[in-house]
């Protein structure tokens, strides 16, 4: 494939990636791109897929790049690996059964219907920015239900935070693009220090104030502060309570935020599926709030968040690193390489999906499912290192979609030119105002 200059491609790499991967990228099935002296394998089809995220996932850890550009949420559940990450996963793992998730629906319903009243006081044709409606009204979910905390009042500001954290994980550093050690110096933005202090002095009161006593014994923080090791030990201190709490702060409510963002982005660029999605909560739910058991009625409301993520996934790519020489696909991977999965290629594969590029929420109707390729579409990753939290994301975005569909549309605002940008994760440059129209 053709390459770009060294300052055309690291300026992408930093700024957009989306926009440097090249035309053959979207029907390839395995390919390699070089920067400088390293080679990036890039794994574009299903059974090379499966082959990194199950079939060897062992072999294949976070990368480097990965681990510095998470590195302010510190040894969570996204970065650990081994054996720390098997003890984390069994902690939390209870937290996302069914029975817990059938019990969060109510605050996610109770937490909607809050922002709807104050969407029902704006004037029609009000420009609000989903990016920061939605990802308060996430934020304040997930720290309800995971961790029983109240932030009202607090959202705006520990939002923000987070995004400052994110944004910096967003921009590699040069060190990063040319594959330096990790002990190799790294620049950090001195925004980024004073956003990681709100963040930290928020977590370290609540785990104090926990481990003292307080709060309910059934949430995610509880099954945390409550698990032993093989010696009847606290498996956990409380940097790496803090590290955990704060991965979930952030991955349990950017993501989602983004996803039904562009999903409201999209539906005002289709007015069929718009139409067909607001007359399946009319028709299910009239005027009633939905509960948890509406979710599985909620079928084309379900299809179209599905194709919103294929459309416009989390994640631009997720890079690995091999521990010992592999191959795929007939491929050679050495020890130490780079192979990286891109779900926005994935998702566009010319080879995978009937026209690609085009907003479809049929291709995910039940009937249709036999078409599609295992492993073709992983807006949550694969495998067992896949997000735990993929149930708990899928209720929460179908009972917001139907909560808003039944009360509001959303037209983009005058002027505005929204554009996906991501490096790892894939974000709108410049927010989402969108103008609210009351139905």
């Amino acid at each position: 494939m053709e390459l770009l200059g060294f300052h055309d491609l690291s300026w992408r790499l930093r700024r957009n990636l989306l926009t440097a991967w090249p035309e053959e990228a979207y029907r390839a099935d395995f390919f390699v791109r070089r920067f400088m002296f390293r080679r990036i394998l890039v794994a574009n089809c299903p059974e090379a897929v499966k082959h990194v995220l199950v079939d060897r996932f062992e072999n294949y850890v976070k990368s480097s790049l990965v681990r510095q550009l998470l590195k302010p949420l510190g040894r969570g559940l996204i970065t650990s690996e081994g054996d720390a990450w098997r003890r984390q996963r069994r902690t939390v793992a209870p937290t996302f059964q069914p029975k817990r998730l059938e019990a969060f629906a109510p605050h996610m319903v109770a937490a909607t219907s809050d922002m709807l009243a104050r969407w029902d006081r704006q004037p029609e044709n009000v420009v609000i920015d989903l990016s920061v409606a939605l990802g308060e009204l996430t934020l304040q979910i997930v720290t309800h239900t995971l961790f029983s905390i109240n932030i009202r009042g607090h959202g705006a500001e520990l939002r923000s935070a987070f995004l400052s954290i994110d944004g910096f994980g967003s921009r590699p550093a040069i060190a990063d693009i040319l594959g330096l050690p990790e002990w190799a110096r790294r620049r950090l933005p001195s925004e980024m220090a004073g956003a990681a202090a709100l963040p930290d002095r928020i977590v370290f009161g609540i785990i104090e104030r926990r481990r003292r006593g307080g709060g309910p014994a059934d949430d995610l923080l509880a099954f945390m502060l409550a698990a032993r090791d093989g010696d009847g030990n606290r498996a956990a201190d409380d940097i790496e309570l803090r590290d955990q709490i704060a991965t979930f702060f952030s991955a349990g409510h950017e993501t989602t935020a983004n996803a039904l963002g562009w999903t409201f982005y999209l539906l005002s660029q289709h007015p069929a599926v718009e139409a067909k999605l607001h007359a399946e909560p009319a028709s299910l739910l009239g005027e009633r709030l939905p509960d948890y058991q509406d979710i599985g009625e909620l079928r084309y409301t379900r299809m179209v968040v599905e194709e919103a993520m294929r459309i416009l996934p989390g994640a631009n790519v997720i890079p690995h690193e091999a521990l010992e020489d592999d191959e795929i696909l007939g491929h050679k991977v050495s020890k130490g390489s780079t192979v990286m999965i891109s779900p926005w290629l994935l998702h566009r594969h010319e080879k995978l999906w009937e026209r690609p590029r085009q907003f479809d929420p049929e291709r995910f109707a039940p009937e249709r499912a036999k078409e599609r390729r295992r492993f073709s579409y992983i807006p949550f990753s694969a495998g067992p290192r896949a997000c735990i939290g993929a149930g708990f994301a899928m209720q929460e975005a179908i009972l917001v979609l139907a909560m808003v569909a039944q009360r509001f549309r959303f037209r983009p605002a005058p002027g505005t030119k929204l554009t996906p940008v991501g490096v790892v994760l894939i974000r709108p440059r410049d927010g989402l105002p969108m103008r609210l129209e009351h139905r």
